[in-house]
């Protein structure tokens, strides 16, 4: 049974794992090595600070505590450029693909036509922000309908198919995880149905390797963590394979360097929905920067979806 504190732990410890990693994005891999809760380095922001990461999944948690529409959502990634759902009242951090959307929703562009097409533009930002759907869609039975919304919420930014396939392949194995599977299982049977849900072959090829039996024991050097929608959720994944607590998840996501605290951030999110007994560090939840408004999105939200 999912529980209010189960999903209260999983964001939050999105947010932590978003915040190890903030101070080291873009580092290069073996160049420095985080143990806990640090601040300033990549954009000079105070330890505990988040990025884009949380602050657009809680734009997307309170539309859904709202029954909201895509436009509503719209509005608040907006809102989020200008100060709202961050730690300080300031954004530091947006993917230029985000970034380009909003700016085409709000020159009157319909939301379901602002996301950028183009193969080149398969970053992590939609990946980022989709983890509460996996609640949202926990009792929907018809996986054609978990799909076409997964699908419409990716594309609001990300319309080329590889990141809608990269949502729909991370939605639906929290979803596994949040019902009790372990991600070991729950990995190629997940691979399969989406594989065999109509997507283009040639695009579902991009993310084999989470179908290999053995993807586990990859060598960490072929396992990449860059910004691009395949390298962040393989990475992620990998890390869950390999890690036996939230703290081993967390750092050991963000010691891989390059896009360090969106690997962190998803790596978490997966951990926490698979691992209902999953506790913080107390050192870094007391550091992570809190508001109002993230505990009571996070606090509606968990209510909402904790089952009876």
């Amino acid at each position: 049974m999912v529980t209010a504190a189960q999903i209260t732990h999983m964001m939050e410890g999105g947010m932590v794992a978003d915040a190890l990693g903030v101070p080291v994005e873009f580092s290069r891999r073996g160049t420095y090595h985080v143990t806990g809760m640090q601040g300033h380095g990549t954009y000079d922001q105070p330890a505990g600070s988040w990025s884009d990461d949380s602050s657009l999944t809680l734009c997307l948690m309170e539309n859904v505590n709202e029954s909201g529409d895509f436009a509503n959502l719209f509005d608040k990634m907006a809102a989020y450029t200008r100060g709202r759902y961050t730690p300080r009242g300031v954004m530091f951090d947006i993917g230029h693909t985000t970034h380009n959307a909003i700016a085409r929703f709000l020159a009157g562009t319909p939301p379901l036509d602002c996301g950028d097409t183009a193969p080149d533009t398969n970053g992590n930002g939609a990946l980022m922000r989709i983890a509460p759907l996996a609640l949202v869609l926990l009792t929907e039975d018809d996986a054609a309908e978990r799909r076409q919304v997964i699908s419409d919420t990716t594309r609001l930014t990300h319309a080329h198919v590889r990141s809608i396939i990269g949502s729909v392949l991370f939605v639906e194995l929290l979803r596994a995880l949040l019902r009790g599977e372990t991600l070991a299982d729950a990995l190629g049977p997940v691979f399969q149905q989406v594989a065999n849900s109509g997507f283009p072959a040639h695009e579902i090829a991009y993310y084999r390797r989470l179908a290999a039996p053995a993807f586990g024991q990859t060598p960490p050097a072929a396992i990449r963590s860059s910004g691009y929608v395949v390298d962040t959720l393989e990475a992620a994944i990998w890390v869950n394979l390999r890690s036996r607590s939230f703290q081993e998840t967390a750092l050991t996501a963000v010691n891989l360097g390059d896009d360090t605290d969106t690997v962190a951030q998803i790596a978490a999110m997966l951990y926490g929905a698979g691992h209902p007994e999953m506790t913080i560090p107390q050192e870094w939840s007391g550091q992570l920067m809190r508001t109002t408004l993230d505990r009571q999105i996070i606090a509606h939200f968990a209510k909402r979806y904790a089952e009876p």
